[in-house]
């Protein structure tokens, strides 16, 4: 059978030749989607280092002088009312942790950020500076890539002892391992050269910007929030108890004005953390939305091309196929003739369609992914072979219809037909 589908290539090699083109263009476009999807996948099943669920955001404000209930306070006083608001939500009995930040909880727009030096190793770019409350691991429930709890590495935030996340040097160091890093000095750009301020005291799992983020922006480190800050604005997330968080945002606000306003601190709303991710996501959603859509339209039109391709040629054969029934061939043995010439001729340009898959990559016209950039032989061999699978299935539906029709017409007829 093998001998016969490569005679009857050969024979038709001038046909043969422009679908093989065909093939060629369709199968490294098709290559082009899969690993951008391919991409898209591992970036979002990736684990985002977080868990916000359960989660709140307490939006406060502080009345100004001038406001009816303006109250006289000092910076240390506004402080203590800063731990005495934090402190009144924490004996709440839904309540399991708080926390006050600067740009650190998730899905935040604005951020904080440096360029980071550790020994004589460099970072460059922005490195995401988070700077938080020890109860802030337990609000998100982070965990150390040596198996921390949030209460473990709550512990270790202390004075200037910091922790970096384990793809800190990733970009510019993939050789070392953030655990070594240990015990070592922490500088960040704009201190002093050649002056170590800061402790690495442990390492966290990668913390990811949002769902969709890769690269730099999923590189961070985390610092004991300074005092001073609490006389400003911070941000304040609230962990509830798993199964008491059922109309917490209401009960919050129902207390507002009575238990939970402390000197010039009042509350002014309350998020759950689920909507400030479909707000912040909403525009990533939709664009990655379009581009599956797109994508899979495009997918769409290359099948019903190679649908019509072979379709058209199945039917032009079909005296030919009546001829070799009447010598003796089976329909079975004339299902297979077609099929097989369809996949041989595209695993036949399928070494021609890698080299050229292999060299886009290296272009780096292919998508990135921070873990191998534009390129590595697992991910273009897999994509490759997906490729190859999406079109096999296109052309066996292609060859599949038109092939039992003419399977059954009778020699006779196909012949007189001619």
């Amino acid at each position: 059978m093998n001998q016969k589908l490569f005679t009857q290539i050969r024979n038709e090699w001038r046909i043969n030749l422009w679908l093989c083109i065909e093939l060629l263009v369709v199968s490294v476009l098709v290559w082009y989607i899969v690993d951008y999807m391919y991409v898209s996948y591992k970036v979002h099943s990736e684990p985002l280092g977080f868990d916000v669920e359960h989660c709140y955001l307490i939006d406060y404000g502080s009345f100004k002088e001038g406001d009816p209930l303006y109250v006289e306070r000092s910076a240390e006083e506004l402080t203590d009312d800063m731990f005495k608001l934090a402190d009144r939500l924490r004996m709440r009995p839904e309540v399991e942790a708080v926390a006050y930040s600067a740009n650190a909880y998730p899905y935040n727009g604005s951020n904080s950020g440096a360029d980071i030096q550790i020994d004589s190793m460099k970072a460059e770019g922005y490195v995401i500076k988070r700077m938080v409350e020890p109860d802030f691991f337990k609000v998100f429930r982070y965990s150390g890539v040596n198996g921390q709890t949030p209460e473990e590495l709550a512990k270790l935030l202390t004075g200037n002892d910091i922790l970096i996340s384990d793809n800190i040097l990733g970009l510019e160091n993939p050789d070392v391992d953030a655990r070594s890093l240990i015990g070592h000095g922490f500088r960040e750009g704009y201190d002093e050269p050649g002056t170590f301020g800061y402790r690495i005291a442990g390492v966290l799992n990668t913390v990811k910007y949002n769902d969709f983020m890769q690269g730099q922006m999923n590189r961070s480190y985390m610092m004991l929030l300074p005092l001073g800050w609490y006389s400003g604005q911070l941000e304040l997330t609230v962990r509830v108890r798993d199964n008491m968080d059922r109309d917490f945002a209401e009960n919050i606000m129902k207390d507002a004005e009575s238990s939970l306003r402390v000197g010039n601190l009042y509350i002014r709303k309350v998020r759950s953390f689920d909507e400030i991710r479909q707000n912040q996501l909403a525009g990533q959603i939709r664009g990655l939305k379009m581009m599956m859509i797109g994508m899979g339209f495009l997918l769409f039109n290359i099948f019903l091309g190679l649908l019509g391709t072979f379709w058209f040629r199945t039917q032009q054969r079909v005296p030919d196929l009546a001829i070799r029934m009447v010598n003796g061939a089976t329909r079975t043995d004339i299902f297979r003739l077609l099929m097989g010439e369809g996949l041989l001729l595209l695993t036949i340009i399928t070494p021609l369609a890698l080299l050229i898959d292999v060299n886009l990559a290296h272009a780096e016209i292919s998508t990135w992914y921070w873990a191998n950039g534009f390129f590595s032989w697992g991910r273009v061999l897999l994509c490759a072979a997906v490729a190859w699978l999406l079109l096999a299935v296109m052309i066996v539906a292609g060859i599949a219809i038109p092939a039992r029709r003419a399977m059954h017409i009778t020699p006779a007829t196909a012949l007189r037909d001619e």
